[in-house]
């Protein structure tokens, strides 16, 4: 909808002028989307190649293992805040909770002063794994950037590295 000026004589709107788009602020902003993309590019390839490295044998995807992970490291911690921390839904950490209660990894407990509160922590089993996992997880991750180390080296450039070499 276009909006209206008062016009100079005789008090009659006349149509304002659309503006006229910043062809430099529009360029930039393309640079910096295809930036965010290559980055996201990048953060799935990552995230791919390590569950398929590490977490498929214990039957984990990417997100999985980050409510587990947040889960050891905010113990108690209720499941909205893991679901927040995480950016999944709280039905999918009520899911994942409920998968690793049955593993043995997690307890879950209601406060007594807000029953519709749930709080997860992890057990010695869930702990155990989440520190063999990180472990895993690291070591994989620097013998990928190792693997393709320069003088100098930016991770995430490394990995790109590795995202073009893989799509040929």
């Amino acid at each position: 909808m276009m909006s209206e000026k008062p016009s100079s004589a005789a008090g009659i709107a006349e149509p304002a002028m659309p503006a006229v788009p910043d062809i430099a602020a529009a360029e930039a902003g393309l640079g910096q989307l295809d930036r965010l993309a290559q980055l996201c590019r990048t953060a799935n390839f990552a995230r791919h190649y390590l569950e398929a490295a590490v977490l498929r044998d214990a039957n984990l995807t990417w997100t999985s293992y980050d409510v587990l992970h947040l889960t050891v490291m905010h113990r108690p911690v209720d499941t909205g805040v893991v679901a927040a921390l995480a950016q999944v839904s709280k039905g999918s950490v009520t899911r994942y909770a409920a998968a690793f209660i049955r593993r043995g990894l997690l307890r879950r407990s209601v406060p007594t002063k807000d029953r519709r509160r749930s709080l997860l922590a992890p057990t010695a089993a869930g702990w155990a794994l989440n520190q063999q996992l990180r472990g895993q997880l690291i070591a994989e991750l620097n013998t990928l950037l190792d693997t393709h180390a320069g003088a100098g080296r930016n991770d995430i450039d490394v990995l790109r590295l590795l995202i073009t070499a893989h799509h040929r």
